[in-house]
């Protein structure tokens, strides 16, 4: 395997696992929502606090390869796929810091200050608020076209 196959297998390997802890622990803290109880929630919140902190590692990491392998690709780097990947990339990044992290913290307090139990009109409404929803599918949404931005690779001669 030269170089640049195992740069690409890196970068696919790296991209999968970043989404697949930040993706795949919200759709785990839906699945704990949806038991209307405080303690799966908590449960879900503890875990994510064990793999949170290697999500944006995992994605800046994956990130570097995939620059790395487009340059020894011999891929323009404004290639209109490319400045696509950058734009979804930077899009992510945003809304990670700013809307994920801070709705995730506020969760965070919210499970805290409350008993085991069934769970308080707060936490349903932090759960169903329009901007949370809108925002999940928005995320969900730029995924699905960085994944075929990068299997088509649009706009590219």
């Amino acid at each position: 395997m030269d170089l640049v196959r195992l740069l690409l297998f890196l970068h696919i390997a790296g991209m999968f696992f970043a989404i697949a802890i930040s993706i795949g622990s919200g759709i785990v803290l839906q699945l704990a929502y949806r038991t209307r109880q405080v303690a799966p929630i908590r449960g879900v919140l503890d875990a994510e606090m064990l793999l949170g902190p290697s999500i944006p590692i995992a994605f800046l990491v994956a990130g570097i390869l995939g620059l790395l392998t487009a340059i020894n690709f011999g891929y323009d780097l404004l290639s209109p796929w490319l400045v696509i990947a950058y734009v979804g990339f930077a899009a992510e990044v945003v809304l990670g810091t700013r809307e994920s992290l801070p709705w995730q913290m506020k969760l965070r307090q919210l499970v805290t200050t409350t008993p085991d139990g069934p769970l308080t009109p707060e936490i349903v409404g932090h759960f169903t608020a329009s901007r949370t929803i809108v925002f999940s599918i928005v995320e969900y949404a730029i995924i699905l076209v960085l994944i075929f931005d990068m299997v088509v690779k649009p706009f590219s001669a």
